[in-house]
């Protein structure tokens, strides 16, 4: 999977519609840990956990996923 940021996002990207947000949030968070500001691992990030969140019975769990999804959203720009 080395080959750089892009493909680490493009992995991420191809585990969405399969249902691996787990996986794609951990992906993203291996593109943060060098680059705090990729604008992509962010958006990632924040869709997985939403869907994450969106699935959670606990209330707890539910507002972690979707507060920190809107945390990384916040200061995006507009798609």
């Amino acid at each position: 999977m080395s080959g750089g940021a892009n493909q680490v996002l493009s992995r991420a990207r191809d585990a969405l519609p399969t249902g691996e947000f787990q996986w794609a949030a951990e992906l993203a968070d291996y593109v943060l840990a060098v680059d705090r500001e990729n604008v992509d691992a962010k958006r990632i990030k924040a869709q997985a956990l939403t869907e994450l969140g969106e699935r959670q019975v606990n209330a707890t769990a539910r507002n972690y996923y979707l507060s920190t999804a809107q945390y990384l959203l916040r200061d995006l720009p507009q798609q």
